[in-house]
């Protein structure tokens, strides 16, 4: 479905009119990885197969950054850009240059008629947003706010995307998975990890902590606010959280160590839910009750997983996990 067919023209909206030229190109190819860590020559989620049997994993942390390149780019510099020069790496760029004024992007991932929403704030600072139903046609709005909850669009373009990886895209910090090298969850990584000598106790290790020592606030989620995003620092200082919270720690943690992980947004019977997935090539066990396959990205639930300190049966909690309906992957 074509963006000509999602947007009406107008000036006023409520996520709904558009205006603008569209365009159609193409992102393929490319590095693997840039930014800060150099693993450009390397496999990020195959550390175990060079690894020697039984000896420590190498737990160093590897914190991927979004660059910028500026050679494909959309929008203008009197409201607002989007960089999908990296788009084959699996996200694209969002930067804002409207004084005192939001703006969004909408993301129509293939196949899907449900759209992706990120607020990009007026800092002049890009916004990495993810690409994550991997190749395909991907559909970009772009609008800035008017008043309450209204609207205008500026502009739009269609991507089309062939990653150079499916699991890279969940490698990656962005708004709702956000850490920094030398941050606290970054650091904690490489701490709880620490005795892992493959990739499964990595996960457990990881999963376990969270579990362990984050309690489920329930003020906090009476009373939290739309647009609230995860603050991994004040989970760790607080040591509780609501299911988002848990679900962005644990995936910063785990990607932060080269463990490809989503975050999925959706429900859990009629509960709005956040829960994770993550990816290892290793076979094993990752819980004492849970088996861990391998080669495939296994659901992991952080949240419901707390309430027994991962002592209990999470199964008499989340059921045979056929009540998970995902919306959305981060």
């Amino acid at each position: 479905m074509g963006a000509n067919r999602r947007f009406a023209l107008g000036v006023l909206c409520v996520i709904m009119a558009l205006w603008g030229t569209i365009f159609l190109t193409s992102c393929s190819g490319g590095q693997l990885f840039s930014g800060s860590s150099d693993l450009r020559n390397t496999d990020p989620v195959d550390s175990d197969k060079r690894a020697n049997p039984g000896q420590p994993r190498d737990n160093t942390p590897q914190v991927l950054v979004a660059q910028q390149p500026g050679e494909l780019v959309a929008g203008d510099y009197n409201s607002v850009i989007v960089d999908y020069s990296n788009c084959s790496q699996g996200y694209i760029s969002a930067e804002s240059f409207l004084v005192n004024i939001k703006a969004k992007v909408l993301v129509y991932a293939p196949g899907e008629t449900n759209y992706y929403q990120y607020v990009i704030p007026p800092t002049a600072t890009f916004v990495t947003i993810p690409l994550t139903k991997g190749s395909g046609l991907y559909e970009i709005a772009v609008y800035e706010h008017l008043y309450d909850d209204q609207y205008s669009g500026l502009f739009s373009q269609d991507i089309t995307v062939e990653l150079a990886s499916e699991l890279t895209p969940f490698l990656y910090p962005n708004q709702y998975v956000s850490f920094t090298e030398g941050d606290d969850a970054v650091n904690l990584s490489q701490t709880v990890t620490e005795n892992a000598t493959s990739d499964v106790e990595a996960v457990d290790q990881i999963y376990m902590y969270v579990v362990e020592t984050i309690t489920y606030d329930y003020d906090k989620a009476a009373n939290v606010q739309p647009g609230y995003l995860p603050n991994n620092s004040n989970t760790l200082q607080t040591q509780d959280g609501i299911c988002f919270d848990f679900a962005s720690l644990t995936a910063a943690m785990m990607r932060a160590q080269r463990l490809p992980t989503k975050l999925d947004i959706g429900y859990c019977g009629e509960a709005y839910h956040a829960w994770i997935e993550v990816y290892t090539q290793d076979k094993g066990w990752i819980r004492r009750d849970i088996e861990f396959p391998g080669d495939a990205f296994v659901r992991l639930d952080p949240t419901f997983d707390s309430a027994g300190k991962g002592k209990g049966d999470i199964s008499r909690i989340i059921g045979d996990g056929t009540n998970y309906f995902p919306m959305f992957y981060y």
